[in-house]
Parts: structure tokens; sequence; C-alpha cells
């Protein structure tokens, strides 16, 4: 034998192995369902593991389509809610949509943040929250930026929260967010 189908044989023994154990780790496949132009992750029928007592585990909703995939989590903006944030982790600053801003009455503070994103940069009002929670969990900022997402969402959650926290773990196959605190 050639030393090329020699070669061509492992990698395919190689692979095959690794579907195998790919496979028996994950289980059986499920596909996502459609909902309106969008595919919905079914939810895991497998038991989440056990949860430690320094975790704090909350649902969130995994949303693919539109050639991406847009993860919700509940938050709480001054007692009111819960609304869906998008999770965001490429978002250095939190905000919340004008249309969550109308609907609670926050006011303004007379400032303006400065945002950029994929279609451009600008300068945004800013709001005054007095508390605002991710499930129980209570977030550090007052203030947060006036953005117009257009999606039906209550806003975004960034990394500027998040890196408060220890570990921040996205559990697709459940469907939940898991924060390990320190």
């Amino acid at each position: 034998m050639s030393r090329t189908v020699i070669t061509g044989l492992l990698l395919t023994a190689a692979l095959q192995i690794a579907i195998g154990c790919a496979h028996s780790r994950v289980g059986a496949v499920q596909t996502p369902r459609p909902v309106g132009r969008t595919m919905v992750a079914p939810p895991s029928p497998t038991p989440p593991p056990t949860m430690r007592p320094d975790e704090v585990t909350l649902p969130m909703r995994v949303v693919r389509g539109n050639g991406g995939t847009l993860v919700y989590v509940p938050m709480k903006v001054n007692g009111h809610g819960p609304y869906e944030f998008v999770l965001d982790t490429g978002s250095s600053n939190s905000s919340v949509d004008r249309s969550l801003v109308r609907r609670l009455g926050l006011p303004r503070t007379g400032q303006q943040h400065p945002v950029q994103g994929v279609t451009g940069s600008g300068m945004v009002p800013v709001v005054r929250v007095h508390h605002w929670t991710l499930g129980a969990l209570p977030m550090h900022s007052t203030s947060l930026s006036v953005v117009d997402l257009g999606i039906g969402v209550g806003g975004l959650l960034g990394s500027d929260e998040l890196c408060r926290f220890g570990n921040v773990i996205l559990d697709f196959r459940h469907n939940r967010l898991v924060i390990q605190r320190r």
C-alpha cells in the first residue's frame, strides 16, 4: 500500500472514533424547531448537573436564525419584569432599549455615552436605574445607555457587568446560564 492510502485510512479511522466519542458524550441530537423565521433549540431531556452552593442558575432562551444565535436572559429593572435582555459578551457597555425606557419612565441623566457598532458610531443618552438584577444577582451600574435595538428585547447585558462574576457558563444543552461567584 502506498503511504497516501495508509494515511487516508488512518484519518478515516480517527474520524470514525472521534464521531463515536462525540455521540456517546452528547447523546441524541435534537433538531431545532422553526418558530416564525427563526429556529429555537428544543430543551434537552437530560437533567442538568448538580449545582454548587456558590452557583446561580438561570434559564436562558437560545434563538438561532438569520445566520446568528442570540441568547436571552431574564433581567428585572427597578423591580419590574423580568424582561429579556440579550447576553452580549462582545459589548463592553450594557444598555437598555428605548421602548423599555419609555415603559418604565426611566429618567435621563443629561449625559451621553459613545457607542460603536458594525454600522457606525455615535452618542446615545444615558438613563438612571435604581437597581437592576439578573435573576436575584444585583448589577453594579446605576446608569445605562439607551439604544434602539428594534428586536423586541429589554436591552443588552454586556461584559461590563458579566466580568464581575467568577465564571459565566452558557449551558446550551440545558438552556441555562450558570454563574459561579468568586
